[in-house]
């Protein structure tokens, strides 16, 4: 491939970043305002039914994901054979999904019996998740070609609707069939998008064993990883529903979702940057590391403040927000702050470790995270229900970020003090002072409340940070800046 072929596909690579980084901040928002008017307009057991069916869904599915995407993008071939096998494989698994849950449907019901409308739910997200599966076998064949516009305009589409369908249907008293519908409207526009407008290759299906042994020998490994993570991820929203029934399934399962968002908006954009220039100076140790501590020091930071300042309104944002039949939950809001904390750490080491090649050691963290995650969820169900889960969810992920970090120091060279003493600092200074606030109860007015507690704990927080850290922060800024403009010609 000559220079200018290079020039091109980097450009293009740069361009569509862009794109996908102005629309995955529009459909964060969209997202988060969808998240909060079925809050207001859906009953807690609404979400712990069709979180319960998504788990069964999503862990059938999972069981049968070979890394199949990665796999056909890694193999760069564009002849009909590589294509229709793919497609084969990719449909095939989707169907025998399906037929798997269509059959154990009626047996799982008869095992919750308190949730009539499991059977059937269940069944509706099988079909849904078919629907997905088709649309992404075009989304990969439009990502191995860089049309990253496209990409972006179909998650764009796609939000809106949902965001428009699902509240509608859950204000005209739908309940989880809301819910539903909103992963129903999802699919169907991706299937639009995706096979109606952006069409650009016939659905053929084929069979190369050289190809299907190609991806086999690519995805195994990742399957292997993808089940510990999904472990990791959903064994939570398994044994609530199990042992503690819909309600605090449904309690938990909003927990989760909101404080997702500001790690979200604060973290994700950073990470697709770090991953690009960590594998760029894989090796070369020296500025590994200094690009390692830099941006982890920029993550921490933002995670700190966006972490430390929803936890501390959070009984705020449940009566003013999304309503006071939330109340039960503020606690477990507040525990749930701490694991997205976590899970924003765990993404940087967990970058650094997939940029230079070495999954290995993402994987033994993974592995320890599961054997202690199961048994302390049913331990602290038994002991605390729902706020009991919240505790295992935060010491699993304080393991295995402890863990991840041992491996990372293979890597790179880095102080942890340094790195985390005086953000951790300005922090305990900051909710200190801020939850002081909260108990001597100043004013009575939630907004007047929740205002002051911010200002108090970012001022705070701001003033320590910029005395004791304001290099770090402008070597950061520039380390980011630096990269930016200097992505177009890479």
């Amino acid at each position: 491939m000559n220079e200018a072929s290079v020039q091109t596909i980097a450009g293009r690579a740069v361009r569509g970043s862009l794109y996908s980084l102005g629309v995955s901040l529009i459909t964060l928002v969209l997202g988060f305002a969808r998240a909060i008017l079925l809050a207001r307009l859906l009953l807690p057991e609404h979400f712990g039914v069709v979180t319960l069916a998504m788990f069964y869904v999503a862990l059938v599915s999972q069981l049968q994901a070979f890394g199949l995407d990665q796999g056909l993008i890694h193999l760069q071939r564009d002849d009909e054979a590589a294509q229709g096998t793919y497609s084969t494989l990719r449909l095939g698994m989707a169907i025998i999904t399906f037929l798997v849950l269509a059959a154990a449907a009626p047996a799982l019901a008869c095992l919750y019996p308190d949730m009539p409308a499991l059977a059937w739910t269940i069944v509706a997200l099988a079909g849904i998740s078919a629907g997905f599966t088709l649309a992404y076998v075009h989304e990969t064949f439009l990502r191995r070609e860089l049309a990253f516009r496209q990409l972006a305009l179909t998650d764009l589409m796609a939000s809106l609707t949902m965001t428009i369908c699902a509240p509608l249907l859950a204000w005209a008293g739908w309940g989880l069939w809301a819910l539903v519908a909103e992963q129903g409207s999802g699919a169907l526009v991706r299937l639009t998008m995706n096979w109606l407008i952006y069409r650009r290759w016939p659905l053929r299906l084929r069979w190369d064993a050289r190809v299907v042994r190609h991806l086999w020998e690519y995805g195994r490994h990742m399957w292997t990883a993808g089940v510990l993570n999904f472990l990791n991820d959903r064994f939570d929203d398994f044994w609530i529903g199990t042992s503690l029934g819909q309600v605090a399934l449904g309690f938990y399962s909003r927990a989760y979702e909101f404080v997702h968002y500001p790690r979200r908006i604060a973290v994700n954009p950073l990470i697709h940057i770090m991953m690009s220039t960590f594998a760029r100076l894989q090796d070369d140790r020296m500025r590994l590391s200094q690009a390692f501590f830099r941006s982890a020091h920029l993550v921490l930071c933002a995670n700190f403040l966006v972490s430390a300042c929803f936890g501390l309104v959070i009984p705020e944002f449940v009566m003013l927000i999304i309503g006071s039949q939330w109340t039960p939950v503020i606690l477990t809001f507040r525990l749930m702050v701490l694991y997205a904390f976590l899970d924003a750490v765990i993404l940087v080491g967990q970058a650094l470790v997939q940029a230079c090649g070495q999954p290995r050691l993402m994987a033994v963290a993974m592995i320890v995270q599961s054997a202690i995650f199961i048994p302390a969820v049913i331990v602290g169900a038994w002991w605390g229900g729902i706020n009991g889960v919240a505790l295992a969810a935060d010491g699993m992920m304080l393991i295995g970020a402890a863990v991840l970090y041992r491996g990372v120091r293979q890597l790179v060279d880095f102080s942890l003090s340094r790195l985390v003493m005086w953000p951790f600092i300005a922090t305990i200074v900051g909710a200190s002072a801020s939850g002081g606030l909260e108990l001597v109860h100043i004013t009575d007015n939630a907004w007047w409340m929740a205002a002051i507690k911010l200002v108090t704990f970012t001022t705070l927080y701001g003033a320590i940070l910029m005395v004791t850290e304001r290099k770090q922060f402008q070597q950061g800024l520039r380390w980011v800046w630096g990269y930016m403009r200097t992505a177009p010609a890479t």
